[in-house]
């Protein structure tokens, strides 16, 4: 058995079991809220803050201050709470629910067998410790389950949860679950920006400078990087060391394949020239698993008629599809995407969490067989379709689990409109100083 386990275990039972300590040192206390005939002193709320704080450490993992400052700001919380469990109990003795000596010693036997305390007596030594007796603990366990019971009785038939509020929750919280995420077959048409001949000189010296001021001080590729990512506004990655496998290599565009197929340790590539522009690639290390690079682009910033051009493409592109053509012959005839382009445009089967976030935006709304409109990078033009939607069905354990944390929600508003409807008919009175910011509330 692990003390510091059952302690805490039973810090937990006497947060609860605080709410109906004997008041009999009261006269000694200062008074910070009555409800009802009953009174709140600020050691009782103070050891309640305390408890919390106790829970925040041992469960969250806060330093002893951390735990002690946050406690401290859920103080209010705390008082509030403590008042609508004390109206619970009240209730619960007002309407006489019975607690028979049998459950009690279920419970207490309960948490013996949870945390393998051998014997009655160790029970009590432990209890002793915590500043408990044996008689103590079951009165305050009594009332406590008394008061399960009033909650159980009043709120647990409505914890109804149907089919669809499943399915609800799920096509809601999708997102958060990657493995849940839709997987779908996707094509493409790229039309890509043309660079004139002059556009594409004038890019390529700006990249030869680049390289001759690679190679006079290859430790400074990542600062020449990321100079000419700022000028251009391109990615501020550029630059930065990459770790990939030869394995994830092959996943790669066909311009880092070119590249990094041929390339030793400490080597620096020619200029390669993509649809974007002309690149740069330096590899730090390789081994038969792992390659480290880096990486630079030198795009070309194409000017008002050569990005007119592609759009018109992709707009006479868009018609022939209106018309009843087939995407994928033409993904063959006016893809300028060299990777898919033999495959009519197939880019395979893909989770749409993976997508970039523009381009997931524009796919996830469509039907499977409907196209995109036109979508435009800063290299060109995309038109996509879904062929096919993947949808993955929830399994029977994440279907419990769902139903576990709806059933939790509604437990939760469900106690709170009942604990309401207690406080709308009773006296209750917070003093200012209860808590700095408690507003006094008198019924």
């Amino acid at each position: 058995m692990n003390p510091k386990s059952f302690i805490l275990a039973l810090v937990m039972l006497i947060v609860v079991f605080s709410i109906i300590l004997p008041c009999d040192a009261r006269i000694f206390d200062r008074i910070i809220a009555y409800v009802n005939d009953d009174v709140i002193t600020k050691r009782r709320l103070d050891v309640l803050v305390k408890q919390r704080a106790f829970e925040l450490q041992q469960v969250e993992g806060y330093s002893e201050r951390e735990a002690l400052i946050e406690a401290e700001k859920e103080r209010g919380d705390l008082l509030d709470r403590l008042i609508r469990q004390m109206l619970l109990l009240e209730a619960a003795l007002t309407l006489k629910v019975q607690v028979t000596d049998v459950e009690i010693e279920e419970q207490i036997n309960k948490l013996k067998g949870q945390y393998q305390i051998p014997s009655d007596e160790e029970f009590e030594k432990l209890l002793n410790r915590d500043g408990l007796t044996l008689i103590a603990f079951r009165e305050q366990l009594q009332r406590n389950l008394m008061t399960e019971k009033l909650v159980m009785g009043r709120i647990l038939p409505r914890l109804q949860v149907r089919d669809s509020d499943v399915q609800k929750f799920y096509e809601e919280n999708r997102d958060k679950l990657p493995t849940k995420a839709d997987r779908i077959s996707l094509r493409q048409i790229f039309i890509a920006f043309k660079p004139s001949e002059s556009n594409k000189k004038q890019t390529y010296d700006t990249a030869k400078t680049t390289l001759e001021e690679i190679r006079l001080d290859k430790t400074q590729f990542e600062n020449i990087a990321k100079r000419i990512a700022a000028k251009y506004k391109t990615s501020a990655q550029a630059g930065v060391l990459i770790e990939t496998t030869p394995a994830e290599i092959l996943t790669f565009p066909n311009v880092y394949l070119t590249a990094l197929a041929k390339l030793k340790d400490g080597e620096i590539s020619e200029l390669i020239e993509g649809d974007d522009g002309f690149h740069v690639f330096m590899v730090e290390t390789r081994s038969d698993d792992k390659i480290m690079f880096r990486h630079v682009t030198v795009p070309y910033i194409f000017s008002d008629e050569e990005m007119q051009a592609a759009q018109e493409s992709a707009e006479e592109i868009v018609k022939k599809l209106e018309a009843g053509e087939e995407f994928t012959e033409l993904a063959k005839t006016y893809s300028d995407d060299s990777e898919t382009k033999e495959k009519g445009g197939d880019i395979g089967i893909l989770t749409i969490t993976t997508l970039n976030p523009e381009i997931r935006e524009i796919v996830e709304s469509l039907e499977v067989g409907k196209f995109s409109k036109p979508f435009e990078t800063e290299t060109g033009i995309y038109i996509f379709k879904v062929e096919d939607r993947i949808v993955p069905e929830l399994t029977g354990q994440e279907k419990l689990q769902i139903i576990g944390i709806l059933r939790q929600q509604l437990f939760e508003k469900e106690w709170t409109a009942y604990t309401d409807s207690l406080m709308e008919n009773a006296y209750i009175k917070i003093k200012p100083e209860a808590v700095p910011t408690q507003i006094s509330k008198d019924n």
